[in-house]
């Protein structure tokens, strides 16, 4: 795949003149996952994705905006595949940064309760899931 190809050229360059520890070389991990997800090879992209998340971590903080798109990033991984508890959990670990990040009242606030909605939708939770969208 051509994508993965400049993807991974793009993160050997960011390494060698950035350093390991750098946004960029989070966000190549991140792109590098998500053409992974759309080849289906579910293994290499949550791996990508979680490397991606570390750095993040490191270079931005535990509570920073980057790192509840990281997290809100592995738990749509985690939807799409099914597994949808583990959606959940990376979910709401996004959703309590972006409340202390943003506010209660925040669109990408919005967007985390409505993704909460879709999981339990898809779980055939319908009074859960309409709780959500409210």
């Amino acid at each position: 795949d051509g994508a993965l190809v400049q993807h991974q050229k793009s993160l050997k360059i960011n390494i060698r003149v950035l350093g390991c520890e750098h946004a960029n070389v989070a966000t190549d991990y991140n792109n590098i996952g998500n053409v992974y997800v759309r080849q289906g090879d579910h293994e290499n992209a949550l791996l990508q994705h979680h490397k991606s998340l570390e750095i993040g971590i490191r270079v931005f903080g535990c509570d920073s905006a980057e790192a509840a798109m990281l997290y809100n990033n592995i738990g749509t991984f985690y939807e799409k595949q099914g597994d949808y508890a583990n959606a959940l959990r990376q979910y709401h670990k996004s959703l309590e940064i972006q409340v202390r990040v943003y506010g209660q009242k925040h669109p990408l606030v919005a967007d985390s309760y409505h993704n909460f909605g879709n999981v339990y939708r898809s779980q055939g939770k319908g009074e859960e899931a309409l709780d959500q969208f409210k």
